[in-house]
């Protein structure tokens, strides 16, 4: 990967912070300087913040919007279910502009002694990795930022996961000390400068990847996962997201999934596999969230597209799939955030930890402790009450008898289930399909799409391809690092 100027990535940003915070005439009027130029001098970490959060969020969605065609949340028009995909979007939102500014950001918060900044450039550093190495496995770190260096080494997604680990741990220790007034506010357009809830995404993503590991040792990764959950979310207004509005600034899921389809545009529906687990197909119960997350324009049915098939349902009276994102369901509003980690998720990897624990680490077995079933059922809630289901509703989803099977009818197709309903549209269900291996035991009528990939040979994709950019730009370390699309990442494998 080529670095590019300092001055470059900044001043992109920079037209972000004017959008989001209403700068005006940031530029000043020294005539020797080239008036196109943003230095990275010029700018304080308050200016810098704004566009490294945003861009974090335009990441995920990027990565998104494929991985979940991979998990069959949504169908989106292909000829082949499954393809290939360099995800070129995300690898410049994370590279280009978010890592760069944060490398800005971490030289100036060291400088200044701002530690809250830098605890939080430790933390956005480490969801970026996240994001990256969980695409493409071995990517750019360890001398990605050198002066001078335009053909950094792609570190293993082993190094990765240490170093996510390292800058935790690092981020969380400057955040944890005191200060007077150098820390962020209204430029924090997460937490509006609260501390304490960055120390939680610390130890939330901890968890996050400490679950991961459960094919490298699922005793382990589960107590490793319980120990950071107790640091973790203790209720959705702790969610890891970022606010769109209705003005310019628009949901990225309200562009292409709603306003792509009223301008004759390709635009994404819900799969079936996602649909007919909420409408009484695949489980006896109805989910209450269906109708907030999808519109049949009032038909009496929801038929979600085939994956790989869009737009059709063999089953629909006239085989077409009828639903559609809108401007009012949930996540495709004009003014819905993009949703990056979450409570309700947290209560799931703990359902999912504890279950693990108590069955010596079998994911097949039947039973848990209450630990286990109450985070279960408190993931159910959280996501519930964040989606605005009504009490009534929710507590009568809540008591049917396939959902509320007490502690020793538990399973981890139950956790996965709900994990999988409750994370729409996160990315984070496509790494939970890959370390159980797809396997419908636990992933129920989960099937390989229509038009699948050839060159796959009947087996799920595991992994994105380098962008054709970076191989002109670094191809003997991109070709040392690429493999086959079928090939599983270390993480699960």
């Amino acid at each position: 990967m080529v670095r590019s100027k300092k001055y470059i990535s900044i001043l992109a940003s920079i037209l972000i912070v004017f959008v989001f915070a209403a700068c005006e005439n940031y530029l000043g009027g020294d005539t020797n300087q080239d008036p196109n130029r943003v230095f990275e001098d010029d700018i304080g970490l308050d200016a810098l913040l704004p566009p490294v959060l945003v861009s974090t969020s335009e990441a995920h969605y990027n990565v998104a919007f494929t991985f979940s065609r991979y998990a069959q949340h949504i169908s989106f028009t292909s000829d082949i279910a499954q393809e290939e995909t360099q995800l070129t979007g995300a690898w410049t939102e994370i590279y280009l502009t978010t890592l760069n500014n944060l490398d800005v950001m971490e030289e100036k918060a060291t400088e200044a002694g701002a530690s809250h900044y830098l605890g939080i450039v430790k933390v956005m550093q480490a969801y970026n990795l996240s994001l990256a190495t969980h695409a493409w496995e071995n990517i750019p770190w360890s001398n990605a930022f050198e002066d001078g260096e335009f053909s950094p080494s792609y570190d293993t997604q082993e190094q990765i996961y240490s170093d996510i680990q390292t800058l935790l741990n690092d981020g969380i220790a400057e955040l944890q000390k005191s200060t007077s007034g150098d820390g962020p506010g209204s430029d924090d357009l997460i937490y509006g400068g609260d501390i304490s809830k960055w120390i939680k995404t610390a130890y939330a993503l901890k968890a996050r990847n400490a679950i991961h590991l459960t094919g490298k040792g699922a005793v382990s990764a589960a107590n490793n996962a319980l120990s950071a959950l107790s640091n973790a979310y203790t209720d959705n207004a702790d969610d890891f997201q970022v606010a769109y509005n209705t003005d310019k600034n628009l949901n990225p899921w309200h562009t292409s999934g709603y306003l792509a389809a009223q301008t004759g545009n390709p635009a994404p529906d819900h799969a079936d596999q996602l649909i007919d687990m909420m409408n009484g197909e695949t489980y006896p119960e109805e989910d209450p969230r269906l109708p907030i997350i999808a519109s049949n324009g009032g038909a009496a049915e929801y038929y979600g597209s085939e994956s790989g098939n869009h737009g059709v349902n063999q089953d629909a009276p006239d085989n077409s799939s009828n639903t559609a994102f809108t401007d009012e369901t949930f996540h495709s509003r004009a003014d819905a955030p993009i949703i990056m980690m979450t409570y309700a998720e947290m209560k799931f990897i703990e359902a999912e930890a504890a279950f693990l624990r108590d069955n010596s680490g079998n994911a097949m077995a039947t039973g848990a402790s209450q630990q286990a079933y109450d985070a279960y059922m408190d993931g159910i809630q959280a996501n519930m009450d964040k989606l605005g289901v009504s009490e009534s509703e929710r507590d009568d989803y809540m008591s049917e008898p396939s959902v509320d099977v007490g502690p020793g009818n538990l399973t981890m197709e139950l956790i996965m289930k709900e994990k999988f309903k409750a994370l729409f549209l996160n990315p984070e269900v496509y790494n939970d399909y890959r370390r159980y291996d797809w396997d419908n035991a636990i992933f129920k009528d989960l099937e390989l799409p229509a038009n699948h990939n050839p060159q796959l040979n009947g087996e799920w994709i595991q992994r994105a391809v380098y962008p054709s950019s970076e191989l002109s730009r670094n191809s003997e370390e991109v070709r040392k690092a690429q493999k086959d699309i079928g090939t599983p990442m270390w993480f699960y494998n």
